[in-house]
């Protein structure tokens, strides 16, 4: 399942092309760190050959993801606005919806 442009700005509520740039950046690391939380390599559409380790994006994977490109750009500067602190963990729901996909090599 891709991820647009469009379904970003929905998430982020942003009406202009301003951030473009800054949203796909955001978007690369979101899927990043939600792969290395996981150990999964995750992929719009399984590819034939896929490693033991591939994740197709389901809907609430997209969902974790969108959340997480959202929670990025609303504390660009590495500290939780709300809270003062700084964070270096998962968000709770994201964490919630993408643990259960933890990839542990046997």
């Amino acid at each position: 399942m891709d991820i647009t442009l469009d379904e970003i700005k929905m998430q982020c509520r942003i009406d202009s092309d301003d951030e473009d740039d800054l949203l796909g950046v955001l978007l690369q690391s979101a899927k990043a760190t939600i792969e290395n939380y996981t150990n999964r390599k995750l992929f719009a559409e399984l590819p034939e050959n896929a490693p033991e380790n591939a994740l197709e994006i389901t809907a609430d994977v997209k969902i974790a993801i969108l959340m997480l490109v959202s929670y990025l750009y609303e504390n660009r500067s590495g500290i939780n606005e709300l809270s003062q602190t700084q964070f270096n963990r998962l968000p709770p729901t994201i964490k919630m919806i993408v643990e259960r996909y933890t990839y542990i090599a046997i």
